[in-house]
């Protein structure tokens, strides 16, 4: 397959250039100007960039990913469709034993060949979080151990690329070094953390911030909190949910101006809602509000985004962030959370052809997973 005269955003250099991309064997096996193949995509007039990788996301039309015996066939076709060629799956707060039974289904449903979005890690969204700043999540009352992080690392058999630790629960130093030493990806988030507590955190090997902003300790002048070591330490990429629900256009403004695109990793934060339009819904025997395309539980609560990633780039394109950048917090940035970057989330011969078509307002006009369009 040969996608040509489109203008193509290049790996090295994170511009577009005027050339063409050969696809073969489920990977990108040449990009030049003179390349030739039978069978050819003409994109003139578009934009070749790489395929998105949501790595924040619980489910979507009614799969939910932390059940224990989901098929994630459908999801993994709406993703998709919706240009996210990658995702990882995540897991709310939850027992252990019901973390593990995630897990073993995610790693199942990771080995299955679906013409769809791959699954690309887990994400364990807690259950190590403040009980205070849980959201709409129910975290057990359990202990926070370098053992159990090392159990759920055991037991996803080398899936489990990030997660969550809230930085003032018991033992958090020692369980965020334990994931490190596992491969594991931690992220600070649903946290009432000060800042020295985050910057003990950072400093034991924590390199994220889950879903900036939300369900964490607000930023004040004089203790700055969580927020203020995760904003102004370049060693910490923050997740974004761009929905305009999480984050006002401010916030996401400020956000920008203080980590810059490579410190930014775009998210959707979806539940199994997303997608199904508006409604009445039951999460784990608790009721969910989906109403204008936001979900919220019956007191009120933002449970969760109903819109995928593709929206939220969107948004910051309207907001005059350049295609190039969106693309990078899309998709690159995912990669490197997942620690895949030298084959998903980005345009170069080798990586594997996960790849999106679209105008200049991100409206899809194709979409290939493995070289083979959608």
């Amino acid at each position: 397959m040969l996608i040509k005269n489109g203008k193509v955003l290049l790996d090295e250099s994170n511009s577009f250039a005027d050339v063409s991309l050969k696809l073969e064997n489920g990977i990108i096996a040449e990009i030049g100007a003179d390349i030739t193949d039978t069978e050819q995509y003409d994109a003139n007039g578009l934009f070749v960039i790489p395929g998105f990788i949501d790595t924040h996301i619980h489910g979507c039309v009614g799969v939910e990913f932390a059940s224990p015996d989901e098929d994630f066939t459908k999801a993994r076709q709406w993703l998709a469709s919706e240009g996210v060629t990658g995702f990882a799956a995540t897991v709310r707060a939850l027992t252990p034993e019901r973390v593990v039974a995630a897990e073993k289904n995610i790693l199942n449903e990771s080995k299955r060949d679906v013409l769809g979005a791959s699954v690309l890690g887990i994400n364990l969204e807690g259950p190590f979080v403040s009980l205070s700043k849980s959201g709409v999540m129910n975290p057990p009352d359990i202990e926070c151990t370098p053992e159990t992080v090392e159990l759920f690392a055991n037991e996803a058999r080398g899936l489990l690329k990030i997660m969550t630790i809230a930085p003032e629960r018991e033992n958090a130093v020692e369980a965020i070094e334990r994931a490190v030493e596992n491969g594991v990806n931690v992220s600070v988030g649903h946290t009432e953390a000060t800042y020295s507590q985050a910057t003990a955190a950072i400093t034991a090997g924590a390199t994220r911030a889950t879903h900036v902003f939300n369900a964490m300790r607000p930023f004040s002048h004089r203790e700055t909190g969580v927020l203020g070591a995760v904003l102004t330490d370049d060693k910490v990429n923050c997740e974004m949910i761009c929905d305009l629900v999480h984050l006002d256009e401010a916030t996401i403004k400020l956000v920008y101006r203080a980590k810059g695109f490579k410190g930014i990793t775009l998210v959707s934060d979806t539940g199994f809602m997303s997608g199904l339009g508006d409604g009445e819904y039951i999460v784990d025997g608790r009721k969910r509000i989906v109403k204008d395309g936001v979900c919220r539980n019956p007191e009120g609560r933002i449970a969760g985004s109903c819109v995928s990633m593709l929206a939220g780039a969107k948004n910051l394109l309207k907001m005059g962030i350049p295609l190039e950048e969106v693309s990078y917090m899309a998709s690159l940035n995912p990669a490197k959370a997942l620690g895949k970057e030298d084959s998903y989330g980005s345009i170069a011969v080798g990586k594997q052809a996960d790849i999106i078509v679209c105008d200049e307002k991100l409206n899809i006009k194709a979409v290939f997973i493995k070289g083979i369009g959608l």
